[in-house]
C-alpha cells in the first residue's frame, strides 16, 4: 500500500462512530480506496437503516478530504457507486495536487468525545458565529445552535430521557453494556468500544455502574425509580452546556446522511479548533427516525410515545419540522478528558 494511502487511512479512521463500533472496512487498490460498511459491528436500535453508521462513514471521508492535500493529493468521493453492493458505501480516487495544509488538518488526532461535566460559561458570538457556519461548503446540511440557557435547560430535560431509555429497555441496555470496556487491558485488547473512564464517572458512580451491567439487578430497580434517577443526573450535566449544536437534512436518502456525517465532523472540529469540548447527545433523534418510519420493534408502546414527543419538542426548539435532526451536540469548556476511545490499526481494516 501507497504510504500516503497508509497515512491518510490512520487520520480518516479518528472520526467518530457510534460507541466506537468503528463500521469500517477498505479495499485499496493503487491510488483508489473502496469503503464499505460493516453492518453487523453497530447493531443498536440507534442504527435505524444503518443511518448511524452511515453518518460515522460521512465522518471518515471528510477526514479524507482535509487530510489528502497535506500529502499532495486529492480526494475524490463517488458516493454508493455500485448499486448491487449495498455496503459498498464510497470510492475515493486520490490524484495528485499542490501540497497545501487545511487549517482543520492538526484537529483531526486532537477531536474526541468529552462526558465531562463543562463549566457553563456563555459561548462567546464569534465562536457561535464559526459554528454557525462550519458546515457552509457542504450543501444539504443546515447547523442550528441553542445558546438561551433557559432553552439548553429545556433541551437537558429533554435529551436526558435517553439516559432513562437506555435503562429501561433491555436492548439498548445491553448494546450499551457491551460496548463499555471495564478496564486498560480489555481496551487494548479490542482496540473498539468505550474505555469506562471516557464516561468520567466518580467513583460511586463507577462502582453503581459495573453493577448496572446486570439487567436482571437494573429490572429490579426500575422498580423503585432507577431510570428517573438516570434522567435526573443526565439532565444535569446536559445543562451544565454553553450550547446545544444541532445538525439538520432535507432528505433521508442514504447519501444524505453519509453528507451530514461530513457536515458533524466538519462542526466538532471547528469546535475542537476553538478549545471547546464537544459530546454527541443524538440519540433520541436517531431513535425517533426509526419510529417515523413505523420501525418500532423493541419499543414499547410507552417508549414509542415518549420518543414521538421528544421529536416534536426537538422540532419546536430547533425549527426542524419536515426536515431531520440527524446529530445533537453538547458543547462548552470542561477540560482534559480522561481518556480517549482507541481505534483499530489500518492493517486490520485493509482487504484484498
Amino acid at each position: 500500500m501507497d504510504k500516503r494511502i497508509e497515512k491518510l487511512l490512520q487520520l480518516a479512521t479518528t472520526a467518530p462512530s457510534g460507541d466506537n463500533c468503528q463500521p469500517w472496512q477498505f479495499s485499496v487498490s493503487s491510488q483508489t480506496v473502496k469503503l464499505y460498511n460493516l453492518s453487523d459491528k453497530d447493531t443498536s436500535l440507534y442504527n435505524f437503516a444503518q443511518r448511524a453508521s452511515l453518518l460515522a462513514h460521512g465522518a471518515l471521508l471528510e477526514n479524507l478530504r482535509i487530510a489528502a492535500p497535506s500529502l499532495g493529493l486529492r480526494a475524490q468521493i463517488e458516493y454508493f457507486p455500485d448499486p448491487s453492493l449495498s455496503d459498498l458505501v464510497a470510492t475515493v480516487e486520490f490524484v495528485d495536487a499542490e501540497v497545501a495544509e487545511h487549517p482543520l488538518l492538526p484537529w483531526l488526532s486532537a477531536r474526541c468525545t468529552n462526558r465531562k461535566k463543562y463549566d457553563g460559561r456563555p459561548l462567546s458570538k464569534a465562536a457561535a458565529e464559526i459554528l454557525l457556519h462550519a458546515t457552509g461548503e457542504i450543501d444539504g446540511t443546515v447547523v442550528r445552535l441553542v445558546t438561551d440557557p433557559e432553552h439548553i435547560r429545556q433541551l437537558s430535560d429533554i435529551l436526558a430521557n435517553n439516559d432513562r431509555l437506555v435503562f429501561e429497555n433491555p436492548l439498548l441496555h445491553k448494546f450499551l453494556f457491551d460496548h463499555i470496556r471495564w478496564n486498560d487491558g480489555e481496551a487494548r485488547g479490542s482496540l473498539d468500544g468505550m474505555d469506562l473512564k471516557t464516561l468520567e464517572l466518580g467513583l460511586i458512580d463507577s462502582l453503581a455502574f459495573r453493577v448496572f451491567r446486570h439487567w436482571s439487578i437494573v429490572e429490579k430497580l426500575n422498580k423503585v425509580g432507577l431510570p428517573k434517577v438516570v434522567a435526573n443526573n443526565g439532565s444535569k450535566l446536559l445543562a451544565s452546556a454553553s450550547a446545544i449544536g444541532g445538525i439538520l437534512i432535507e432528505s433521508s436518502g442514504q447519501e444524505s446522511f453519509v453528507v451530514a456525517g461530513r457536515a458533524m465532523q466538519r462542526f466538532w472540529l471547528e469546535a475542537t479548533r476553538l478549545g471547546l469540548s464537544v459530546q454527541p447527545v443524538a440519540g433520541l433523534a436517531l431513535l425517533a427516525e426509526r419510529v417515523l418510519a413505523g420501525q418500532t420493534a423493541g419499543l414499547t408502546e410507552g417508549q414509542v410515545r415518549l420518543i414521538g414527543e421528544v421529536r416534536s419538542e426537538l422540532d419546536r426548539i430547533f425549527g426542524s419540522a419536515g426536515k431531520h435532526l440527524v446529530m445533537l451536540f453538547r458543547i462548552g469548556t470542561g477540560g482534559r478528558p480522561s481518556a480517549r476511545s482507541l481505534r483499530q490499526p489500518v492493517a486490520q481494516l485493509v482487504t484484498g
